[in-house]
């Protein structure tokens, strides 16, 4: 198989995914700097153990350098960048809210033991 070039990608920052030349893409699930989740997919037939390691770490970054470039690498908070991960999200955002119509429970409390 003929050399790759590790460094050509095309982004979409805002669906988290990272496509090759070779065919090969990733998609990421979180912040791009700092995933939750990683699919790849379409590896380049006979590429090595090794440089199928190459070139999804090169993708992921790829994708995190130019998330540093841009305007979401200013943010405080991790920007969601998949449907997934925002419904897991803002389903997480339900339950951390004080709801009316939420039954009382008693709480727990963690003590260390010496």
């Amino acid at each position: 198989m003929e050399s790759l070039d590790y460094q050509t990608w095309t982004l979409d920052l805002a669906r988290g995914r990272a496509e090759h030349p070779s065919g090969f893409s990733l998609e990421v699930e979180g912040d791009v700097r700092n995933p939750t989740g990683v699919a790849p997919a379409n590896y380049p037939k006979g590429l090595s153990f090794a440089d199928q390691a190459r070139l999804l770490r090169s993708g992921m970054e790829a994708l995190a350098a130019a998330a540093n470039g841009s305007d979401a690498g200013s943010q405080k908070r991790s920007t969601v960048v998949n449907s997934r991960a925002r419904r897991a999200e803002e389903s997480a955002k339900q339950f951390a809210e004080q709801r009316k119509d939420r039954p009382a429970r008693p709480k727990l409390s963690l003590k260390k033991r010496d």
